[in-house]
């Protein structure tokens, strides 16, 4: 305490606020700045797969509007990675589910606490077009494939694209 009283006598209360609210700012300003460029980085330069899978649309009061993805992929053993394989299809799969980081090839880091999951369950859009999304996977003419492109860097992944027979789901939306 005597040493904040020494500064607070030497420099003065003013002159030591104005500082201490600009690091305060700055700090909270560094972290979204951070996560945004790392996600960005990883949608740039990360390898891209295909993955299959089954959206509906979820409302939720604090996430908004979102296509929820079930991908059909399911472990029963649970480990901190998961290496990931192209299979004659052209979709990635987990091949191999371990404690220890692979020394090679593309893996990802698993998000489930039991099993091993795949963080590939949401994907955002606009909100009003969830909605419409859900409902024109439920149609019988868009019963086709369905699959999401991620990008996969140092472990961790980031969805790029929602996909119906090929095209994108928001182009397919709002061709209608």
């Amino acid at each position: 305490m005597k040493n904040i009283k020494y500064i607070k006598d030497k420099i003065g209360t003013k002159k030591l606020i104005i500082p201490l609210l600009i690091v305060a700012f700055a700090i909270q300003w560094c972290a979204p700045v951070y996560a945004i460029a790392h996600k960005y980085n990883i949608l740039r330069t990360g390898e891209e797969f295909k993955f299959s899978v089954r959206p509906i649309d979820p409302v939720d009061a604090f996430r908004g509007r979102y296509v929820s993805l079930n991908s059909p992929m399911g472990f029963s053993e649970n480990g901190k990675y998961g290496a990931l394989a192209v299979g004659e299809d052209g979709y990635a799969y987990v091949s191999e589910v371990m404690d220890d980081k692979p020394k090679s090839g593309p893996y990802v880091k698993n998000s489930g606490k039991y099993w091993f999951r795949l963080p590939i369950d949401r994907y955002y859009m606009e909100e009003n077009l969830a909605p419409r999304a859900e409902a024109l996977m439920r149609r019988s003419r868009f019963n086709g494939e369905a699959y999401v492109t991620v990008r996969v860097k140092n472990g961790e992944l980031v969805i790029s694209g929602l996909y119906v027979d090929g095209v994108a789901i928001e182009d397919i939306l709002r061709g209608e």
